[in-house]
């Protein structure tokens, strides 16, 4: 057991590896990107359960029937078609 043990001092005092200091923030920046990435998959299933319940919704809802208007669409009495006629 006392050979772990010194094992693990001289662990202990040894330098570390400066590689370690910059895993640091790569490994920080990594979270960062997956929870941005995260929240634009989250919204954008939160957008398309939306888009799917209202169109559900918009399908189940009575409509009235759709009736043609007599006016041509677009046309105004004051066309010069419809001046020149009278």
């Amino acid at each position: 057991m006392t050979d772990l043990d010194d094992m693990l001092d001289a662990l202990r005092a040894s330098p570390s590896d400066p590689r370690l200091r910059a895993l640091a923030p790569s490994v920080l920046d990594g979270v960062a990107r997956r929870r941005d990435r995260m929240a634009v998959r989250r919204s954008l299933l939160v957008a398309g359960f939306i888009a799917l319940g209202t169109g559900w919704i918009g399908s189940m809802v009575p409509a009235t029937p759709a009736a043609a208007s007599p006016v041509a669409i677009g046309m105004s009495d004051y066309a010069p078609s419809r001046l020149l006629g009278r």
